[in-house]
Order: C-alpha cells, then sequence, then structure tokens
C-alpha cells in the first residue's frame, strides 16, 4: 500500500497514532495530555513512544490529519473551552450548579488530579496521611483507585481500619469547601513525597569507608568521635569491620585466621553466608580440610539469626585484638595493586 494513501492510517494502531502525536507536540503540552491520562494509559503510551521508531513524513502527515478531521468532527460549535463555560454559567446559574454541570461534561476533574497519587508508592501515602485528620483520610482513600486504596489501608495502624471504612460508606456528597481541601491535600501530599524520595546515604557506612582509608591515626579518629557521639562512633567501628572484609583478605591473612580461630566458631559463622564468600574463605585451607568445613557447613541445621551474628562479631573481635597487638595484617578495604 502506498503510505501517503487516505487509508494508510488505519496500518497505524491507535496506540502508534497517540504515540506519534505525543511526539509531535513538544515536552511541555505532552506533559499536559499525559497528566490527564491514568497510570495504565501513561505507561502503555510510555513504553510504545519509546520503541517506536522510522517515523516517516506520511506518518506524521496521516496521523495529525486524522486527529484534526476527529476534532471538528467531535468539537463542532460547542467546542468552546472551560473556562468559556465557567464563566458563563457561572453568571447563568451560579457557580456551585455551574461546577456540576461542568463536572458532567467535563468529568470530575478532582479525579483527575488525583490520578497523580497512582504513581506514589502506598507506604509513602500511609505515611502521609498519618499526619492528617481522619475524615481526610477517608477522603483520599475514596478517591484512589480500589486495589491502591486497599493497599494504603492496610498499611494503616488496624484499629483505625473500622473508623476510616466507616467514614467513607457514609459518603454521599463532598461540598466545595471539602473538595478545595482535598486539594491543598494532594499538593501537600505530593509535596512530601517529594521530600521522601531523595538520594539516600548511609552516613554511618560512608564514615567508616572514609575513616578505613585515612592514612592518619585511625584510633584517634575513632576516640574523637567518641567525645561527640558515643552510639554513632560505636557504630561507625562496628561498620569498619565488618564480617565481609575477612573476603578482601590475602590467602595468607585469611589461613591465618583460620588457624586462629576455632572450627565450631567459623561453622556457625559461615552459616547463611554467600557462597561466593565461603570459597574465598575454603580456599585458603588445604583441599581435604576444606572439603571437611564444607561438610560440617551442609550437615549443620539452620542456626538462629542472633547466633550466627554473635559468632561473626566473636571473630571479628578477635580479629581487633590480633590488629591491636601487630600480629596481623589486615586490611579494610579494598587496596589498589600495582602489577
Amino acid at each position: 500500500m502506498n503510505p501517503a494513501s487516505p487509508e494508510f492510517v488505519s496500518e497505524l494502531s491507535e496506540l502508534d497514532q497517540a504515540a506519534i502525536l505525543l511526539l509531535s507536540m513538544g515536552e511541555d503540552n505532552a506533559a499536559n495530555v499525559i497528566r490527564r491520562l491514568g497510570k495504565g494509559e501513561v505507561k502503555a503510551l510510555s513504553e510504545r513512544m519509546a520503541k517506536i521508531a522510522h517515523i516517516t513524513q506520511e506518518d506524521m502527515s496521516q496521523t495529525l490529519q486524522h486527529f484534526f478531521d476527529s476534532y471538528r468532527n467531535e468539537s463542532g460549535v460547542s467546542g468552546a473551552s472551560r473556562r468559556y463555560l465557567e464563566k458563563a454559567l457561572d453568571k447563568a446559574v451560579g457557580r456551585k450548579l455551574a461546577r456540576g454541570m461542568l463536572d458532567d461534561i467535563y468529568g470530575v476533574t478532582l479525579i483527575e488530579e488525583l490520578r497523580r497519587l497512582e504513581w506514589v508508592p502506598s507506604e509513602l501515602i500511609a505515611r502521609f496521611l498519618e499526619q492528617e485528620h481522619a475524615q481526610m483520610q477517608a477522603l483520599i482513600l475514596a478517591f484512589l483507585p480500589p486495589e491502591q486504596s486497599s493497599a494504603v489501608l492496610a498499611l494503616l495502624p488496624q484499629e483505625r481500619h473500622e473508623d476510616l471504612l466507616f467514614r467513607i460508606a457514609g459518603m454521599r456528597e463532598v461540598s466545595e469547601h471539602i473538595i478545595d481541601d482535598l486539594r491543598f491535600a494532594l499538593e501537600r501530599c505530593i509535596e512530601f513525597v517529594g521530600q521522601q524520595t531523595g538520594a539516600r546515604v548511609d552516613g554511618v557506612e560512608k564514615v567508616a569507608e572514609i575513616v578505613n582509608r585515612y592514612n592518619g591515626n585511625k584510633a584517634e579518629i575513632i576516640a574523637l568521635l567518641r567525645q561527640h557521639d558515643k552510639q554513632t562512633a560505636i557504630a561507625i567501628e562496628e561498620r569498619m569491620f565488618d564480617f565481609d572484609t575477612i573476603a578482601l583478605q590475602t590467602e595468607e591473612v585469611r589461613a591465618q585466621l583460620m588457624n586462629e580461630i576455632s572450627d565450631e566458631l567459623w561453622i556457625v559463622a559461615l552459616k547463611g553466608a554467600k557462597a561466593e564468600f565461603i570459597q574465598s574463605i575454603l580456599q585458603a585451607l588445604p583441599k581435604r580440610l576444606a572439603q571437611v568445613y564444607q561438610q560440617q557447613l551442609d550437615g549443620l541445621a539452620p542456626q538462629p539469626v542472633r547466633k550466627v551474628e554473635t559468632a561473626r562479631a566473636e571473630i571479628m573481635k578477635i580479629i581487633r585484638q590480633m590488629m591491636s597487638d601487630g600480629t596481623i595484617d589486615y586490611r579494610l578495604y579494598q587496596e589498589d595493586v600495582l602489577g
């Protein structure tokens, strides 16, 4: 078929045409359209826009022509803007009646605005609602899609569930000033989400990494940190001596640790560790002894997490003492090597 023929547009799916139309109208205009779509529609369109390729001039021309033809056929003389109709109807029947009539014509604008929350994780919505009055909680839950509303409700304290469900069940009409309050709550929620979804940084881990690479007196740095905040300093020190750092050691150091620390402690500490980590430890042993260790590990029943963590902490305590005594060259971070 000739792409320039009038029938060409029928070869493009409605999703293809919508994607082409959005791509042709620029980011700002496309954003205004997308803002009024549901989550599923936005996802489908976004995927199609990302994958669509080789848009010819004929594709673009036919799609735009089809859009304007449809617009002319469906709008006619009733294609006045909402703003125009709102002003005219306000004068004719009053603001309250005008709002109701316009909502019937254009759809409930509030629901369109609340569609933004479809993209927000239920956990964040629940955390926001905990700060709001029970009636506002019920209102937002009532306007969310049922699946999302149910997920949010499940994250709120169980003792509130009955009250919230009764409040929702008792809703009939929402007055204009309540709708305004709901809009303000929506904006607060969006702002709250923005504050909660920034980049996360584990400060204790970062300080531990910095101190590990510090060329000066590490003990003096830790002592100074203890003066400011003892608990934080302890957390930093524990992170510096993480059990996983054993895998960073040379084979000679790992062999030394296997000799100095009891087999029973190693077997418990290695329970539940990643296979790669276990292999890095066992490689430091003679082959036959490594096989014995592996058999003991495989035969060991599941251990309580606390018992495993205690065994690992005990091993790191021994390592710290060995470092303090100067009997081991232990690395707390991955060092660069020269060939």
